[in-house]
């Protein structure tokens, strides 16, 4: 099969988000199974065909116009894959929520839409106003669409009210590379680390985990805790990061530490030699970071918001918390620490269930009789 994806895919070194990661993972697993990939993206310094192999990346410049830009943009993927499948014929191409909406349709081609989470899912779900320009785009691209999936039962129930009747809609979960992400054998240290991957944006709940680590922090002196991901800045132009820190009392600063982005292929270890990963997101689609967590064989506390039960089943594959309750999170953290025996069976189990259902290769042949239709 052809398969061409369109969206964010970022240059060699750059951060990784979850879109890009499912489509990187999806791309190199295919190549493999014998498969051609083609990736339609963008980037403000390259333009045309940034690579070739493993899979062919062309790259378009998102903002050569201020008028009618994503009109352009669209004409553009549209004139790139009409030339491809005159040489190499394409069997599907797959998009986030508002991608299809401008792009033109080649007849015997499969256009497939992936939920990823887009703007009527998170403004509908934070309880935010939807905006009208992005509102219609995903309105105008679903209508477009042959099939529409969900990487999550509940990102597709949330956005189906917005979805023709008429639609194929399915769940296919996001998968993790369960050799990358595997269980390494343990070093005994002097501490216990909580660690946090992510962008540090409120919505992901860095605030309130750091407000629940003071709270405990005191009771369990060799604990420390550790941001690994992007910093942001406010309307102000502050860093988040910064803000963050000043709410921290002088003595616990030495035990808390921001290490900034991180190469995705350093996260298995870093996972590993943790206590714990807590992740007090008020809202996901189906993270991969939360996968990589389980396939990992490590306890993950997640916010118990979406998808979150989906993934966890609370005391058997990992520990579920209300986000937005920073005690909550701390009294999840005081158990997990408490009770090593209980804590230890949950990894075992997380692995398993990892291994069981995410696994690249089992989503893999879940996608691929996707897009055959």
């Amino acid at each position: 099969m052809h398969i061409c994806f369109i969206g964010e895919f970022p240059h060699q070194g750059q951060p990784v988000g979850g879109i890009s990661m499912y489509i990187r993972n999806t791309a190199n697993l295919l190549v493999e199974n014998g498969h051609r990939v083609t990736v339609l993206s963008f980037s403000e310094t390259v333009y045309g065909w940034e690579q070739q192999s493993p899979f062919a990346i062309y790259r378009v410049h998102p903002k050569k116009w201020k008028l009618l830009n994503f009109w352009r943009i669209a004409r553009e993927q549209h004139r790139v894959l009409k030339a491809l499948h005159a040489v190499h014929p394409i069997d599907a191409v797959e998009t986030p929520e508002s991608g299809l909406c401008f792009l033109p349709k080649i007849s015997v081609i499969r256009y497939v839409i992936r939920l990823h989470g887009g703007h009527m899912f998170f403004a509908r779900a934070l309880r935010q106003p939807m905006k009208s320009w992005p509102t219609w785009q995903e309105i105008q691209s679903f209508k477009k669409a042959d099939a529409i999936v969900g990487v999550s039962a509940y990102v597709l129930a949330e956005t189906k009210p917005y979805i023709p009747t008429d639609k194929p809609m399915h769940v296919i979960f996001n998968g993790v590379n369960v050799a990358l992400f595997s269980p390494q054998q343990k070093v005994p240290t002097a501490y216990r680390d909580i660690v946090f991957v992510g962008w540090l944006v409120p919505k992901k709940g860095p605030a309130f985990l750091l407000q629940a680590f003071l709270q405990l922090a005191n009771d369990f002196p060799d604990t420390r805790l550790h941001f690994y991901g992007r910093d942001t800045n406010d309307e102000s132009g502050q860093s988040y990061w910064e803000s963050l820190v000043q709410t921290v009392p002088t003595d616990m600063g030495p035990r808390i530490f921001f290490h900034g982005n991180v190469p995705n292929e350093q996260l298995p270890q870093i996972i590993n030699t943790a206590f714990c990963c807590v992740y007090p997101s008020q809202m996901e689609a189906m993270p991969v970071a939360w996968l990589e967590v389980l396939a990992c064989g490590q306890l993950l506390i997640a916010g118990d918001a979406g998808p979150a039960k989906e993934l966890i089943q609370h005391g058997h594959t990992g520990l579920l918390c209300k986000p937005t309750d920073a005690a909550d999170i701390a009294g999840q953290l005081r158990w997990a620490l408490q009770h090593p025996e209980e804590v230890q069976q949950i990894r075992e189990q997380a692995r398993q269930k990892a291994v069981q259902y995410f696994a690249l290769d089992t989503v893999l042949l879940q996608n691929l009789q996707l897009w055959k239709g």
